[in-house]
């Protein structure tokens, strides 16, 4: 930007424009830079008094502490040359980082962001020893409830949410969560990616969900994903991006909708299975691993029915899904069983499946 002024020409530089990248500290930054300059000057006084006046540890303390806060007792005073000019430029330096000091920590309380920066220290220590974990990108109308069904779920996951107002509620609630955009890959990578098996992203446009699938794969190509879009010629986009699963909430909520009318009782039943946090039923998937206890047993004999009132609606083995076997249809390694039945009797069935008997 140029300004005239007579016969002069003042060019007007606009800090965002120079610097497209938040210049301004965020508070955590700018407490730790801060805390450590002034520790430094109380540290430097302490030392420069005990060695320029021969005081003691104790006095030298006092006098520099009486020095900062400017109380100014006169008991004891500087007495040599050296140490008068010290006084002075801890004077100068060191009652204006004091006086910044505390009103940096004043205001910060006031403000309710010091909690926030304290336990911001937290969640970020928290988010960096997950692995497994999922990462939702948005916690908007849809990423919101993904939230609330991965809390049911008691999974471990990590939110990414630009909007300031969201990223607080969250961080009061204490749900794991990064402030920034989920299209950069260093928010990314400090959400976990790189040790994530999972994202989910919801966000409400469908360029920015293709951008958060090419940026997750591009940093880890063993991830899953499942993808929101909203129009359909997004779907094969998000495919090559590298979606595992595109999701349309706009048509998943039309079928819910024509269910309800026509179906009445089925999508009440699918309702409390999967959505009623008061009823224990619940649908899960089983991985038998090789060597399992189950592995080699049909299913009438493996007690998935009679001792644990469970039942297997599905099997998938490789490529091939088996829906509604039959009671004589032999259990084998490496399938993957889907499972209608009480939390607890699935949560068995699991560690059942996990375990290897040649370990």
């Amino acid at each position: 930007m140029f300004a005239s002024f007579g016969k002069y020409i003042v060019i007007i530089f606009d800090i965002d424009e120079i610097y497209p990248f938040e210049v301004k500290l965020v508070p955590l930054k700018r407490l730790k830079i801060i805390l450590m300059a002034f520790t430094a000057i109380i540290t430097i006084g302490i030392i420069g008094l005990m060695k320029l006046e021969n005081l003691s540890l104790l006095d030298a303390v006092y006098l520099t502490v009486e020095t900062l806060s400017t109380v100014g007792y006169g008991d004891i005073v500087p007495v040599t040359p050296a140490g008068k000019v010290f006084v002075i430029g801890l004077i100068i330096i060191g009652v204006g980082t004091t006086y910044y000091t505390l009103s940096l920590l004043i205001s910060l309380a006031v403000e309710g962001q010091l909690k926030n920066v304290l336990g911001r220290r937290g969640m970020d220590r928290r988010i960096a020893a997950m692995k497994n974990h999922i990462i939702v990108c948005g916690a908007g109308r849809v990423g919101s409830n993904v939230v609330e069904r991965l809390l049911h779920e008691n999974e471990s996951f990590v939110v990414v949410e630009s909007d300031q107002a969201t990223y607080e509620k969250l961080l009061d609630r204490k749900v794991p969560v990064v402030h920034g955009d989920s299209t950069q890959d260093e928010v990314l990578l400090a959400a976990g990616v790189a040790k994530a098996k999972g994202v989910i992203s919801t966000l409400s446009h469908d360029a920015d969900n293709v951008y958060v699938t090419l940026s997750a794969k591009s940093l880890n190509p063993n991830l899953m994903i499942v993808a929101r879009a909203e129009r359909q010629e997004a779907e094969e986009k998000l495919r090559r991006a590298g979606a595992s699963t595109v999701i349309f909430p706009s048509v998943m909520g039309g079928r819910q909708m024509v269910s309800a009318m026509t179906k009445p009782v089925i999508m009440d039943f699918v309702e409390n299975v999967f959505y009623n946090q008061e009823l224990h039923l619940d649908i899960a998937e089983i991985a038998v691993a090789d060597g399992s206890p189950l592995a080699g047993l049909s299913l009438a004999s493996s007690g998935i029915k009679d001792q644990h009132n469970s039942i297997v609606v599905a099997i998938k083995r490789g490529a091939k899904l088996l829906t509604n076997p039959s009671a004589s249809e032999v259990i084998t390694g490496g399938d993957i069983m889907i499972a209608l039945g009480h939390r607890d009797s699935l949560a068995a069935i699991l560690e059942q499946a996990a375990v290897s008997v040649r370990e």
